[in-house]
């Protein structure tokens, strides 16, 4: 575990600043409602046809979610097993050691995020086109969702080259390598997944418009459909390091 005191690898304290104090408790307490919270979605999801007297088998969607689901467990277990290594304190109560392991682990949460969120808008799109029998924009949509996928795990893996440079660029002052913008590269990435999301919630609100209803039900029906914007994949926000 971390020091409470200056471990002298990234100098002394700030004045006022006491390293007894941590975030682990926060970081926690994001983490683990929201992964409950998934999963007793994703059960409820996967349970809810086999009440009906129509049961169905599990279509494309269902499996998306489940994968989506696994991958945000791996974003959680990440966080989980980085406390140890100081995720959540100061950087001076850090030994040089463990700012590396919480970086490494860093660069494969993002990989792993990624994966998640991919999924998990795989899913809607393709309940999307199971629904309402979509073809040329669940294509379109999943052209966007996998480019977006791919994107991000091209740009984290070359992001510094070479590559340990990405954790070594702050503990050994004798590497020598380059970097991308790393936070401007994560806004950018954040506006995209937002772009994405705006057009799949998109999608079927066309159709939903030409339906033979009342008003009121269309934007009961729409409603219904929005709340797939409130899914709420693990977030960089969660990976609280080094405060």
């Amino acid at each position: 575990m971390p020091s409470t005191t200056a471990t002298g690898d990234f100098g002394p304290a700030p004045p006022g600043v006491d390293l007894a104090k941590n975030q682990t408790g926060n970081l926690l307490g994001a983490v683990i409602p929201v992964a409950a919270l998934g999963t007793t979605a994703v059960i409820l999801r996967l349970a809810a046809p086999m009440k009906t007297k129509e049961s169905r088998k599990l279509a494309v969607d269902d499996y998306l979610i489940i994968a989506a689901l696994l991958f945000s467990w791996g974003t959680a277990i990440s966080c989980f097993i980085s406390i140890p290594y100081g995720n959540g304190y100061h950087l001076q109560s850090l030994t040089k050691a463990e700012f590396i392991t919480v970086w490494k682990i860093l660069f494969a949460y993002v990989m792993i995020y990624a994966t998640a969120v991919t999924f998990t808008k795989s899913s809607i799109v393709f309940f999307y086109g199971r629904i309402f029998n979509f073809r040329w924009s669940l294509g379109f949509c999943m052209f966007l969702v996998l480019g977006y996928w791919v994107t991000i795990i091209v740009t984290v893996a070359a992001a510094c080259r070479p590559l340990p440079y990405f954790w070594l660029a702050y503990t050994d002052p004798t590497a020598t390598g380059v970097c991308i913008d790393v936070p401007t590269f994560f806004f950018g990435n954040g506006i995209g997944a937002m772009l994405i999301d705006v057009i799949i919630l998109c999608m079927p609100m066309p159709t939903i418009y030409k339906l033979q209803m009342q008003l009121s039900q269309k934007i009961a029906v729409m409603g219904i459909l929005l709340l797939g914007s409130l899914h709420v994949p693990p977030s960089y926000y969660y990976f609280i390091w080094l405060i």
